[in-house]
């Protein structure tokens, strides 16, 4: 009797251990690309839109305009005394919802007000299409705190993996 409850012990260890490799599997690598246009609504908040575009070797696989909120979390200078700034986003789709945590935008002054930014996003997770995706996204672009000029714009680009 012993045996047997050892053998059943085994199968389902075996089916689990097997599952949750399969799951970290990349099934589906996607080039990400899209555009981001927000507003400041505070010091540390901006709001807006975002168009995301996913395609793989077949075609696109997502193509959606949604919502994005971001938020900064903290604030630091690099080494080369740049500001960098430490931001969580929320985004919202038709198909789904996309968190991130932790991401990194580097400025560089343009001017006292005007700022190049390039943002590295690895830290993220999903609901529905995006349940179990992962990857990076670089968003390249300009943010504003010029009176009367409050508007930010990025580009995407990077790999994601739709598991």
């Amino acid at each position: 009797m012993r045996k047997n409850y050892f053998t059943v012990l085994i199968v389902i260890m075996t089916m689990f251990t097997t599952d949750v490799f399969a799951n970290n599997e990349c099934k589906s690598e996607a080039t990400v690309t899209g555009t981001v246009d927000t507003i400041n609504v505070s010091q540390s908040v901006q709001v807006g839109t975002i168009h995301l575009i996913l395609s793989d070797d077949k075609g696109e696989v997502f193509n959606e305009k949604g919502g994005i909120i971001g938020r900064i979390t903290s604030q630091s200078l690099d080494e080369q005394y740049r500001p960098i700034a430490t931001l969580d986003h929320n985004i919202i789709f038709a198909d789904g919802r996309i968190e991130t945590t932790g991401d990194e935008a580097i400025l560089s002054p343009l001017s006292e007000c005007f700022f190049q930014v390039t943002e590295t996003i690895s830290n993220l997770w999903g609901t529905r299409f995006f349940k179990r995706a992962s990857g990076e996204i670089t968003a390249i672009g300009t943010i504003s705190f010029c009176d009367g000029e409050n508007g930010n714009h990025f580009d995407l680009s990077g790999t994601v993996c739709l598991k």
